[in-house]
C-alpha cells in the first residue's frame, strides 16, 4: 500500500508539473516571459550610431566627427547598414565591432566606439568661439574619463607613446564611470586618460604598495600589476606611483576624445 500511495503522489506531482509547464509556455505576452526568454520590449536594443540631430542636440557637430560608424573614414568591417532600428534619437547605423574594459567597480563591460572627437566636433559659433552646448558637451567629455595603458618602457626612464591602439595596450581600459554616466553623458563621451607606473613604483616602497594588486588581479604585458578601479588609480597617482597623461586638447597629438 505504502508503495503504491507513493507512485500514486509521485504521479500526481508529475502530472502537476506538466499542466505548471504547459501553461507557462501558453502564457499571454502581458505575463512575465519564462527565464532565458525576452519580453516584447527590448531593453537591450543593438548598438546604433546616434542620429545627426541627436549629437546637435547634445552640442557634437557630426560631420565633425572622426572615424564615425557608416563614414569612409571607419573601418567597414566595424559597422553594417540595419534599418531594424526604431529608437528616434538612432540611425540605421549598427556597430559590429564590441571591446571588453572595466568600469569603476571593477566589473566587466562591454563598449563600442561610435567615433572619435577633435576640438572642431564641438558646436562653435561662426567666430570659432564654444556655443553653450558645445562648452557643456566639452565639460561632459573632459570629466568622463576613459583610462588607457600604454605599454612602456620602464628601462628607458618610462617612454610611451600616447595612442589607445590596442596593440599599444598593456591591459584593457577602465571607465570612470563615478559621475552618472548614463544619466549625465548621454553620448558616452570620454577623454582619453594614460596611465603610467613611474620609478617610484620600481622602488621598495611602490613594489609593497602594488604587490596586492599584483597578488589580486595579476599582471599585464609590461609585468606590472593590472588595475580595476577608478578609485585605485587615483590613489596610486595621488602618491605618485602612477602619472595620468592626456593627450594635448588642441588634437595635434591626434584625437583627444571618444564617442
Amino acid at each position: 500500500m505504502k508503495t503504491t500511495r507513493r507512485r500514486r503522489r509521485l504521479s500526481v506531482w508529475l502530472l502537476a508539473m506538466i499542466v505548471m509547464a504547459v501553461a507557462i509556455a501558453g502564457m499571454s505576452p502581458a505575463m512575465p516571459p519564462a527565464l532565458g526568454k525576452t519580453s516584447a520590449v527590448n531593453t537591450n536594443p543593438p548598438p546604433f550610431d546616434f542620429s545627426d540631430t541627436f549629437y546637435r542636440a547634445n552640442g557634437i557637430v557630426p560631420e565633425k566627427i572622426r572615424e564615425r560608424v557608416g563614414n569612409p573614414d571607419r573601418n567597414p568591417l566595424h559597422w553594417t547598414f540595419d534599418n531594424s532600428n526604431i529608437d528616434p534619437n538612432r540611425r540605421n547605423v549598427r556597430v559590429l565591432e564590441t571591446t571588453g574594459g572595466w568600469n569603476n567597480s571593477g566589473n566587466l563591460i562591454y563598449y563600442s566606439i561610435m567615433g572619435t572627437l577633435m576640438p572642431d566636433s564641438f558646436e562653435r559659433d561662426a567666430s570659432g568661439n564654444l556655443t553653450a552646448a558645445g562648452r557643456q558637451a566639452m565639460d561632459i567629455a573632459n570629466n568622463f574619463r576613459a583610462f588607457i595603458f600604454p605599454k612602456t618602457n620602464h628601462a628607458a626612464g618610462g617612454t610611451f607613446v600616447k595612442s589607445p591602439a590596442p596593440t599599444n595596450r598593456r591591459q584593457d581600459n577602465i571607465f570612470d564611470t563615478r559621475n552618472g554616466t548614463f544619466s549625465n553623458n548621454l553620448l558616452g563621451n570620454w577623454l582619453l586618460v594614460f596611465v603610467v607606473y613611474t620609478p617610484k613604483a620600481f622602488t621598495p616602497e611602490g613594489q609593497a604598495r602594488l604587490a596586492p594588486f599584483a597578488a589580486k588581479n595579476g599582471t599585464d604585458l609590461d609585468g606590472t600589476p593590472i588595475l580595476h578601479t577608478a578609485n585605485d588609480i587615483d590613489s596610486l597617482a595621488a602618491d605618485g606611483f602612477v602619472k595620468l597623461v592626456n593627450r594635448n586638447t588642441d588634437g595635434s597629438e591626434g584625437f583627444p576624445w571618444v564617442v
